[in-house]
C-alpha cells in the first residue's frame, strides 16, 4: 500500500497511448449510440441488487460524494458487497492492476507496456502465489473468496462495461483469490520502489565519485528530525497524532495526508464504510482489489501511514564460472544459474513474444553478460507472502496498542511508518519494515556476492521494530524521514526525506493546544524549509549580481510556496536549474539523478563531498539567470496539476468523453507539508504536478462523527459517473469532507440507498 504510484508510473503512461484499434474501437460505440450507450456503465446507486452467495440482506448507503456504508450481518457479506462496489466503482483500474501483477499489461495496452510485463514476470508476484499457493487462515480465505465472489458477480452486468473497457476492448476473466494475493504481494513491494528508484542517484554518485561519497550520504545528517524522540525510544508521506494534554478538545488528534502520484484518474484509494454485525465496523479508504480499510478507524483507534524508505534490497553481482557458465558464485560457495521461458501477447502482434528470464537463490537477474550476472534481493524474495491481508483485517479490528502493533508488524514485506491514535488517548507509532540482519555496512552500491559478509542473517524480529507509545513530549510524526536517528540499536540504512518533517516539528512543538481545524491548517500548509533554507543565499547572489530589488524581496519574502507568490515562483525556478549548473560539467553523469541528493549535499560543510571544490556561488548565479530568462511569475502560472484519465492520451476520446482536468495552479513544494512533487521542463520552464496529498483525513476523538476524509478527484473511475470528481473543489480548498460513524447520522445524511439481496 503505497505512497507513489501502484499503476507503473512513466511506463503505464505511455502504454496507455491509444491505439488505432482502440479508435476503431470508438467509432464502433459512437455509431451504436456513442456516450448515451456508455453512460449506462454507470454503477446504481439505488434501487435492489441480487448479489450470489450473500446470507442476508445487505444495505448500502451513500451520502453526497458517493461515499458507501455497507451494512451487513456477516463480515463475509459486508466484503462480498464491497468486492462488487470496487468492480462497479474502478473495474479498468482493477484490470490494469492485476494485470500488472501478472505481467499481462501488453496485451491489452500493447509493445509499450512489454518491459514492464518482463520486469514484474521476473520479480514473480503471481508466479509465486500460484506455485507456492500460501498458508491462509481459514477465515482470512473465506472472507477473500467472498470479496472475490463479489467482484465476479458484479461483472455479470447487465449494462455496458466502463468506458475504458469498451475502448481498450478489454474483457475481464473472473477473478479469483491468487489475484488478490499477489495484488496484495505487488503493494508490499511498491514502497520499496522508493528507495530503489532514489538509491540509484546514490549509486550513480559512488560510481562517479567512489564509495566515500556514497557513504557520506549513507549517513544521517545532524540537521534531520526522527520520529521517535528520545524519550520514546524503548526496546521494550504526512501523517501525526497529538496527545489529549496538547489537544483543545482533551482527546486524541490524528491527521493523515499520504503522498502518491494525483495526475491519474481515478486515484488509488477508494473511501468505504464496512460495518458487519459479526466483527467489522470500519470507516475509511480501501484499495480496489484489497478487502479491507487501509487507512481510517474503527471507533476505537485509528491509523494512518507514510512509506518507510528503508533499504530492503541488496544488488549483487554474482561472477560466471569460467567453464560452466550456468554456475554462479554466491556468499557460500556455487549457485545455479537458473532459466525458464515466459510468453508475452502483446497487442498488435500476431505472434507471441518469447523471452528467457533468469534468476538465482538470491532473486531475479535484471542483467546478464559473459561474465557475470546482476541481481536484486529483495525482503519480499524470503518472507511469507499471504500475510498483508490476513493482518489487514486484524488492524480493521485492533481495539487497543498492542493489538494495532501486532497487526502492523506482521505484514509481510510491507515498508511503512504507522502512526495510531484510539478512543482513550493513546498515541503511537511503528515501523513495519522487515529489516534485514547485515554483516556490511556498504549501502546502494553493488556488492561481490562471491564476498561472504554481504550475506544476510535473517531479519531483526517483530518486537525489535521501531515503537512509540505515549510520548512525554505529547506529539509523534512521520514524513517519510528516519524514525529511530542513529540510536537504534541496529542500522536503519534508508533514503530518507527530512525537509517536510522540520515544519511539522516547528508546529507541533509550539506552546499551544491544537484542535482539529489546526490539522488541517498544517495539512494545507505550504511553508517550505526547503526555501527558507536557501532563500537568503538566493538573495545574496542576486545582490552580488546587480539585482538589488530581487535580493529585497526575497529577504523580506516569508518562504511560502503560494500559487499567487512571485518569489515562490522564482525560487522554485531557480531550485529546479541549480543541479544543472552545478553538475552539468560531469557528463559522465546526468545532472537530473542528482536533483534528489542536492538538499543533503549544500547542507554539508565537511568538504568530504567529492564536488565540494565547485563554486557554488557561480552555479546559483548560473541557475537564476536562467531562472530569470523564464521571467518572475506567481508560481502557479509556472506549477500546474492536470489530471487525466488514462484514456485521454487520445485527444479525441478525451474531448469526447471529457477525461482531463485542469491544468490548475497549485503550490506547495518538496519541503512544505502541503506538498508538491513536480516533473521539470528546463526548455519551457514549467512545473507538472505529479504527486502531492492523494486523501487527507482529521480525527478529533472528542467526536467520531466529524471524522473528515478527502479524496483528490472522486470516487469512480467512470467518467459518466456524478461522483468522477466532485471531490476535486474540496481538495483544491482544503474544505474538509466529514464522514460521520453512528448510523443513525449516516442515514440522516444518505443522499440513496442500495440493496443487495442474496440471489
Amino acid at each position: 500500500m503505497p505512497t507513489g504510484t501502484p499503476t507503473g508510473s512513466g511506463l503505464l503512461r505511455r502504454s496507455l497511448a491509444i491505439s488505432l484499434i482502440v479508435l476503431a474501437a470508438f467509432a464502433a460505440t459512437a455509431w451504436f449510440g456513442g456516450r448515451a450507450w456508455l453512460s449506462q456503465s454507470v454503477m446504481p446507486y439505488q434501487g435492489q441488487v441480487g448479489l450470489s452467495g450473500l446470507s442476508g440482506k445487505v444495505e448500502v448507503l451513500f451520502d453526497q460524494r458517493g461515499i458507501p456504508r455497507i451494512y451487513a450481518e456477516t463480515d463475509a457479506d459486508a466484503l462480498r458487497a464491497l468486492g462488487w462496489l470496487h468492480a462497479g466503482e474502478r473495474l479498468l483500474q482493477m484490470e490494469l492492476i492485476r494485470r500488472m501483477t501478472r505481467g499481462e499489461l501488453a496485451e491489452l495496452v500493447g509493445e509499450a507496456a512489454l518491459p514492464l510485463d518482463v520486469r514484474h514476470r521476473a520479480f514473480g508476484f503471481y508466479r509465486r502465489v500460484i506455485e507456492a499457493p500460501p498458508a491462509l487462515e481459514p477465515e482470512t480465505a473465506r472472507l477473500i473468496d467472498a470479496y472475490v465472489g463479489g467482484i465476479n458477480s458484479s461483472l455479470q452486468r447487465d449494462r455496458p462495461l466502463p468506458p475504458g473497457m469498451v475502448l481498450l476492448g478489454a474483457h475481464p476473466q473472473p477473478w479469483t483469490r491468487a489475484d488478490v494475493l499477489a495484488i496484495a504481494y505487488y503493494q508490499t513491494f511498491y514502497p520499496t520502489t522508493l528507495v530503489q528508484r532514489l538509491s540509484e542517484s546514490w549509486r550513480a554518485v559512488t560510481e562517479t565519485f567512489g564509495e566515500s561519497a556514497g557513504q557520506w550520504l549513507a549517513e544521517l545528517p545532524d540537521w534531520t528530525v526522527p520520529t521517535l524522540p528520545e524519550s520514546a525510544m524503548t526496546r521494550a508521506s504526512n501523517t501525526w497524532v497529538v496527545a489529549p494534554e496538547r489537544s483543545a478538545s482533551g482527546a486524541a488528534l490524528h491527521a493523515s495526508d499520504p503522498h502518491l502520484d494525483i495526475d491519474i484518474a481515478p486515484g488509488l484509494w477508494y473511501a468505504a464504510g464496512l460495518h458487519a454485525d459479526e466483527s467489522l465496523d470500519v470507516i475509511g479508504v480501501t484499495v480496489p482489489g484489497l478487502p479491507f480499510v487501509a487507512m481510517g478507524h474503527n471507533g476505537h483507534s485509528a491509523w494512518a501511514f507514510t512509506v518507510a524508505p528503508v533499504d530492503v534490497f541488496e544488488l549483487y553481482r554474482q561472477p560466471r564460472d569460467s567453464e560452466q557458465s550456468m554456475q554462479l558464485q554466491g556468499p557460500h560457495g556455487p549457485q545455479t544459474l537458473l532459466e525458464r521461458r515466459e510468453r508475452f501477447l502483446v497487442r498488435g502482434r500476431d505472434e507471441p513474444v518469447e523471452k528467457t528470464l533468469y534468476h538465482t537463490p538470491l532473486g531475479p537477474v535484471i542483467e546478464l553478460n559473459d561474465q557475470a550476472a546482476l541481481v536484486l534481493r529483495w525482503a519480499g524474495f524470503e518472507l511469507p507472502v499471504g500475510e498483508l491481508i490476513h493482518s489487514g483485517l486484524s488492524l480493521n479490528r485492533a481495539t487497543d496498542f498492542a493489538s494495532f502493533r501486532q497487526a502492523a508488524t506482521a505484514m509481510g514485506a510491507l515498508s511503512v511508518n504507522w502512526s495510531y491514535s484510539d478512543r482513550q488517548g493513546n498515541i503511537g507509532y511503528v515501523q513495519s519494515t522487515p529489516v534485514p540482519v547485515r554483516r556490511h555496512r556498504r549501502f546502494f552500491t553493488v556488492l561481490d556476492a562471491s564476498d561472504p559478509e554481504t550475506d544476510w542473517d535473517g531479519f531483526y524480529p517483530p518486537d525489535e521494530r521501531p515503537f512509540a507509545l505515549n510520548p512525554s513530549e505529547g506529539w509523534l510524526a512521520n514524513a517519510n524521514n528516519h524514525a529511530a536517528g542513529e540510536n537504534w540499536p541496529y542500522p536503519i540504512p534508508g533514503y530518507y526525506k527530512h525537509l517536510r518533517m522540520r515544519r511539522i516539528s516547528a508546529m507541533l512543538t509550539q506552546d499551544q493546544r491544537f484542535d482539529r481545524d489546526d490539522m488541517t491548517a498544517l495539512q494545507l500548509n505550504e511553508l517550505s524549509d526547503r526555501a527558507l533554507s536557501w532563500k537568503d543565499w538566493l538573495a545574496k547572489v542576486a545582490a552580488g549580481s546587480g539585482r538589488t530589488a530581487i535580493a529585497g524581496e526575497l529577504r523580506a519574502w516569508n518562504g511560502e510556496m503560494a500559487a499567487d507568490s512571485d518569489m515562490g515562483g522564482l525560487f522554485a525556478l531557480w531550485w529546479h536549474y541549480l543541479p544543472r549548473a552545478l553538475f552539468n560539467d560531469h557528463s559522465e553523469i546526468e545532472w537530473t539523478r542528482l536533483r534528489p541528493l542536492l538538499d543533503q549535499w549544500l547542507h554539508d560543510d565537511s568538504g568530504r563531498m567529492p564536488l565540494a571544490g565547485l563554486d557554488r556561488d557561480q552555479a546559483a548565479l548560473t541557475a537564476l539567470e536562467d531562472a530569470l530568462k523564464v521571467g518572475i511569475h506567481p508560481l502557479g502560472r509556472i506549477q500546474q496539476l492536470t489530471i487525466r484519465h488514462p484514456l485521454a492520451r487520445n485527444p479525441l476520446i478525451d474531448r469526447w468523453l471529457g477525461l482531463t482536468r485542469g491544468p490548475l495552479p497549485v503550490g506547495g513544494d518538496a519541503g512544505s507539508p502541503n506538498v508538491a512533487y513536480v516533473s521539470f521542463d528546463p526548455d519551457s520552464g514549467r512545473l507538472a504536478m505529479r504527486a502531492g496529498a492523494s486523501m487527507r483525513y482529521v480525527m478529533d476523538w472528542a467526536d467520531v462523527d466529524r471524522f473528515s476524509l478527502n479524496l483528490t478527484l472522486g470516487q469512480s473511475g467512470n467518467p459518466f459517473s456524478p461522483h468522477f470528481d466532485d471531490f476535486l473543489n474540496d481538495w483544491r480548498s482544503g474544505r474538509p469532507w466529514t464522514v460521520p460513524w453512528g448510523r443513525a447520522t449516516v442515514e440522516a445524511r444518505a443522499q440513496s440507498r442500495l440493496e443487495f439481496r442474496p440471489q
